[in-house]
């Protein structure tokens, strides 16, 4: 991985939230932070590890995930873009990451120590209140996406998987899929086969197309139906 530094007060891919900041609180977070280059594959940071600095994706993409005993299975919480903020939920409240992250394709990491956040809330309110939004905004994402989980037959589960790229990620109805098949199933809470014979049927009924890991939504509003439906759409 590549260490660069580009100062925050000239950054135009900023997060949301930091242009709330004053230039001399964009001097602090810019002397706290490191930005970092992270290769597809590579871990951001371990599940267990202790929270020392705030994550902004400033390129590429992530994924948030669980790991179980043993390491063989996990549960993938969230795929995150560039502009999203990662580790909020630790500010003023834990100090190791209950989750795992890892760069789904070339990503750039800036990491920004977690005191000088927490020290520019207690002086900011307005940039509090955006921290407070983006964790909210996360939340809510992250019980949704339970609900899937727990509430959705296969076919219900693939389409929100597909929706939630598509809408949340990509911000397009075409785009390059992140998520390998094994991956996939660990977002949906399915196995394996059933994503392989889901998104078949979906191809084959000419829902989605796929042409090297390329996905296309044809028939968005039928996806749609079969997610709030929880299965196929009659």
């Amino acid at each position: 991985m590549n260490k660069l530094k580009i100062s925050c007060t000239e950054c135009f891919e900023k997060s949301y939230c930091f242009h709330q900041l004053n230039q001399h609180e964009l001097f602090l977070t810019n002397e706290s932070r490191v930005q970092v280059h992270y290769k597809k594959g590579e871990t951001i940071a371990k599940q267990g590890s202790f929270v020392t600095h705030i994550l902004y994706v400033k390129n590429g993409t992530v994924k948030v995930y669980k790991e179980f005993e043993g390491g063989k299975n996990s549960l993938i919480f969230s795929v995150l873009p560039e502009g999203s903020l990662i580790g909020l939920s630790s500010l003023f409240f834990t100090d190791k990451f209950q989750y795992s992250i890892a760069a789904l394709d070339s990503t750039s990491i800036c990491a920004i120590d977690k005191h000088v956040i927490e020290q520019i809330v207690k002086d900011n309110s307005n940039f509090g209140a955006s921290l407070l939004e983006s964790l909210n905004s996360e939340i809510y994402s992250i019980r949704s996406r339970m609900i899937s989980l727990t509430q959705k037959q296969l076919q219900g589960k693939m389409a929100d998987i597909i929706i939630y790229l598509a809408e949340n990620v990509f911000r397009q109805d075409e785009f390059d899929l992140p998520l390998s098949r094994k991956e996939l199933a660990e977002f949906g809470g399915m196995s394996t086969m059933s994503v392989v014979r889901t998104l078949q049927h979906f191809i084959k009924e000419g829902i989605v197309e796929e042409n090297k890991q390329r996905i296309t939504i044809k028939k968005k509003d039928l996806l749609k139906k079969i997610s709030l439906e929880g299965g196929f759409a009659k």
